[in-house]
């Protein structure tokens, strides 16, 4: 009797256990995305006040100018993401490797973005200044994914016991 008692009550145990790491991983979860809504500004806003330094103050050409901002803001929006919004604190990170992928993913979210904004302004006749805010809004949810669980997903060795 006291046998089923013990192996109920282990049973409850690791059911328990599970679960508050089931909750665990959805809080660090959120809190990820909410720190991506955070960081998520620098791109924007960073290649904005770059660009208008550059161009108004320093009188670099629009082109030169617009480049430099995008590349300096995004490079620090990688940084900002690496060691703040998914921080991998095993250290176990492919710096190289997650560079490359961070270009190709921003590469492929700003296509999807200005595909659908201009999609839904070519097939429903939303206005362009609408549908970004629109394709914002997918686009948060695509870019939390693909950096999370592509660009800065911990290496198959951290995740090993």
């Amino acid at each position: 009797m006291k046998l089923l008692y013990c192996i109920k009550h282990m049973a409850k145990h690791k059911q328990a256990k599970k679960t508050r790491k089931k909750k665990g991983m959805l809080a660090a979860l959120g809190m990820q995305f909410v720190k991506l809504q955070i960081a998520g500004n620098i791109p924007f806003w960073g290649t904005y006040g770059l660009f208008a330094l550059l161009d108004k103050v320093f009188m670099v050409d629009v082109i030169v100018s617009l480049f430099i901002a995008t590349l300096l803001a995004n490079s620090l929006f990688f940084y900002v993401d690496d060691k703040w919004v998914f921080a991998d604190k095993r250290g176990n990170r492919k710096t190289a490797t997650e560079v490359v992928k961070f270009a190709v993913f921003m590469t492929f979210s700003a296509v999807l973005t200005f595909f659908i904004t201009w999609q839904l302004h070519e097939r429903l006749g939303i206005s362009p200044y609408l549908g970004q805010f629109i394709s914002a809004a997918i686009s948060t949810v695509v870019t939390f994914i693909g950096l999370r669980f592509w660009v800065f997903a911990p290496s198959n060795a951290a995740s090993k016991p």
